[in-house]
Formats: C-alpha cells, sequence, structure tokens
C-alpha cells in the first residue's frame, strides 16, 4: 500500500469518526428548537466561510470546472441530506440509521453501471459485512418498509452518487476548494427550502451548531474529500460505514445508552470488514502466486 493510500484510508476513517460523534451535537441543535434545514444551512455556512479562509489564495472562482464540480458535488450532499430529513420524518431514526448506509451497496453497483469497472472479491464481502453490522448496531425491534423509508433509500443512492463524484474530481487535487464549494452550496440550498417552512432562527443551541460547522461538516467533509484523491470509491464507501460504529459507541460512553450482544456482534463484524479490506488483497495475491508456482511445479513432473 502506498503512503497516500494510507493517508486517505486514515482520513476516511476519521471523517467517520467525527460523524459518528457528531449526531450528539445534531440532536442537541434539533431539541433546541432549530429545524434540519436551518440547521444545514448554517452548518455548510460555517463549515464554507471557516475553510475559506484557508483556501482564499487559491482563488477557486476563477476555475470554473473546479466550480462546476464543486457545485455539482455539494447539490449531490444537499440531496442527500433533504431526503434523509423527510425519509426520517416519515420513518424512523432507527430505520434512517440503517437505510442510509444501503450506499455501501449502491456504490459498487453505480460504479459497475456508469464505467464497467468491477470491484475485488474481498471488497464485496467486506460491504457485505459492514451492512450486516450496521444493521446490527442500529437496528432495534422489527423493521418494516413505508413511504418514508423509499426516501430514504433514495438518500442512500444520492450519498453514493457523491462518493462517485467525489472519486471523479480527484483530478483537480485541490480537496479544500472542492469542500468549501460544496458545503455554500448546501447552504444555499439548505437556506432556500427553508424559506418555505418559514422558519426562524433559535437563540439557543448555537454551540451545537457551531460544531456540527467547524467539525462535523467542515472537518469531515474536507477529510471525506482529500480521501477519496487515493482511496477507490468502494472502498471509501465501507471505510465510511464504521459511523455507524463510532455512534454507537458514543451512544454507550456519552448518552449511557444500553448495548447488548447485538450491539457487540455489530461491532466486531466492522472490525472484521476494515480487517478484511487491509488483507484481502494481499492475502488474495499471495494465494494467486503460491497457485501458479503449485502448477508451475505439478507441469514439470514427468
Amino acid at each position: 500500500m502506498t503512503k497516500n493510500k494510507k493517508y486517505g484510508k486514515t482520513a476516511l476513517l476519521v471523517a467517520s469518526f467525527l460523524w459518528g460523534i457528531g449526531f450528539i451535537a445534531v440532536q442537541g441543535a434539533l431539541d433546541s428548537g432549530w429545524h434540519p434545514y436551518l440547521l444545514l444551512g448554517f452548518r455548510g455556512l460555517i463549515a464554507g466561510v471557516s475553510l475559506g479562509v484557508f483556501s482564499f489564495n487559491r482563488k477557486w472562482w476563477t476555475k470554473p470546472p473546479l466550480m462546476r464540480d464543486g457545485i455539482l458535488a455539494g447539490s449531490l450532499m444537499f440531496l442527500a441530506f433533504a431526503l434523509q430529513t423527510f425519509g426520517q420524518q416519515a420513518s424512523s431514526a432507527t430505520n434512517a440509521s440503517f437505510l442510509t448506509t444501503l450506499y455501501v451497496m449502491f456504490t459498487p453497483l453505480l460504479l459497475f453501471l456508469f464505467t464497467g469497472k468491477k470491484v475485488g472479491v474481498s471488497t464485496l464481502i467486506a460491504g457485505t459485512l459492514s451492512l450486516i453490522a450496521t444493521a446490527l448496531l442500529t437496528l432495534r425491534g422489527s423493521f418494516t418498509l413505508s413511504f418514508g423509508d423509499a426516501l430514504l433509500i433514495g438518500c442512500a443512492i444520492a450519498f453514493a452518487l457523491h462518493i462517485l463524484m467525489l472519486e471523479k474530481t480527484a483530478f483537480h487535487d485541490d480537496a479544500l476548494s472542492l469542500t468549501v464549494l460544496q458545503c455554500l452550496t448546501m447552504s444555499a440550498w439548505s437556506f432556500l427550502f427553508s424559506i418555505f417552512f418559514k422558519t426562524s432562527v433559535p437563540t439557543q443551541g448555537w454551540g451545537y451548531v457551531a460544531y456540527c460547522g467547524i467539525v462535523s461538516s467542515g472537518l469531515a467533509f474536507f477529510l471525506q474529500t482529500y480521501g477519496q484523491k487515493h482511496v477507490d470509491s468502494a472502498i471509501a464507501a465501507i471505510l465510511l460505514t464504521m459511523e455507524a460504529l463510532f455512534g454507537a459507541i458514543g451512544a454507550i460512553l456519552i448518552l449511557k445508552e444500553p448495548f447488548g450482544p447485538t450491539s457487540i456482534l455489530g461491532g466486531i463484524l466492522m472490525m472484521g470488514a476494515i480487517v478484511l479490506l487491509e488483507t484481502g488483497p494481499i492475502l488474495y495475491q499471495q494465494y494467486t502466486k503460491a497457485f501458479l508456482i503449485a502448477k508451475r511445479e505439478v507441469e514439470k513432473e514427468p
């Protein structure tokens, strides 16, 4: 594994960790009276402005291809969050946590449909393990499909398209500017939609909003954009599902939520998926090499 790929995987894991524990701040903001779209708008605005200070000298506004791709990626990101919001309102938080991570299956499928590129067997197995692990970590009780669940499946498809879009934009080699464009685009769409809901800005919960903007949006999305410069989209999708594991750990340690055997099994399977991602290709290469050597030895025998 090259050094850049190691850095990329580490960045994606850190991003999933920040998203996993960030749900506490999101819940705090919602409990303080923040409307989801208004919260999303300020998240994107705070993230875009805070990161924009560091990307100002790159003059990304003078680069039409970069702006086009950043705006498109930001629009996909907004679409995913919008579908997630409406889906969760019509369904449940439990179903939302699970169905959103279906992007781990949609990403390699859409990658194959759009480009014809296939993924390795170890990646497919790891993706299946991570999906099962997410179900064990998030689902409680029975699971039934509803209209809200259909929206959440659409959310998963949008997230998969966003992951593929970030892989496509890697050639710009400017993860920081791309993140700024994505966050500002998401903010613009969110504020536009919040007008239709006639929302008002609460006076409480600004600390939660600031954390969501700077850490969960700005830093985490930058790490995702940077990570996908060096990691294939199918593998990136699996690494990002670690958000469910980190979220469960945060709920247990910080919110003191109970956990049982299914949560432990889900965590084990999630870690197994990550180990398989790291060792699968190496083991496959070793197996192929040993098989070819054995085949040559057999052919030499009289």
